[in-house]
């Protein structure tokens, strides 16, 4: 089932915009022209990643300081995962196909 996220032209660079789909808490980060969908929390302890930094295509958590590869979602220094998602576009809409 398709779930509208954003209107694409609403789209910026430095965009952090927490979402909720069903249960799911999800944060859609567009950083430097692309666009990825993630789990809203850290994986480590729970924080959100609403106020993430990113650089170098590396995302580090505001929490504790962890740093996330934002290709493979993998952290950088323990075994931690993000967990990401495909997005989806429906004309100008955004979104992400989730079973129902």
């Amino acid at each position: 089932m398709f779930h509208r996220l954003l209107r694409t032209l609403d789209l910026y660079d430095g965009l952090r915009l927490p979402v909720k789909v069903g249960r799911l808490e999800l944060l859609l980060i567009h950083e430097e022209g692309e666009t990825r969908l993630m789990q809203r929390r850290c994986p480590h302890a729970d924080f959100p990643l609403d106020r993430c930094t990113i650089s170098h295509g590396e995302l580090r958590c505001p929490g504790h300081g962890l740093m996330f590869s934002l290709r493979s979602g993998r952290c950088l220094s323990a075994g931690y995962q993000l967990e990401q998602y495909p997005l989806s576009y429906d004309g100008p809409w955004l979104g992400v196909d989730l079973p129902a």
